[in-house]
Formats: structure tokens, sequence, C-alpha cells
């Protein structure tokens, strides 16, 4: 008789179970989306300001001409 097939039936607790993995995946997931565009809107917004960060000591700051060489803060050159 191999037309006879097995179902299985999910007990109530490998459906809350599964339910809750469900859940906390969506919140991971928004939670990791939700990181990755603050970091994308500061981005653009850092260089709408034309602000740099300073390859010696790291400090964000102003700079005067758009120069993709060097970007050194004026208080380490």
């Amino acid at each position: 008789m191999k037309n006879k097939k097995d179902i299985s039936v999910l007990k109530e607790e490998d459906i809350v179970a599964v339910n809750r993995r469900r859940e906390n995946y969506a919140l991971t997931r928004d939670l990791q989306a939700l990181e990755f565009n603050e970091a994308i809107t500061k981005r653009l917004l850092s260089k709408a300001r034309n602000q740099v960060k300073c390859e010696k000591c790291g400090k964000e700051f102003t700079a005067v001409i758009d120069s993709e060489d060097s970007f050194i803060c004026p208080e380490c050159s």
C-alpha cells in the first residue's frame, strides 16, 4: 500500500514555538533595518554638510575644499 501518506500534525507547543521564532526573527530583522537606515541617513546628512573624518585622529570636521586626496583636520595639521 504505497498510496498511504503520513501527515504529521504539529502539537500546540510546536505551533507556539514556531510563532515565537517567527516574531523574534521579524523583530531582529526590523531592528537591523532600522540601524542600517539610520547609518545611511547619517552618512547622507554628513555628506550634505561636507563633514569628513580626520585620517589621523578620527574627529569629524567641515572640509573647506572638497578634495578626495587628504582629509586631515586643522588641529592635526
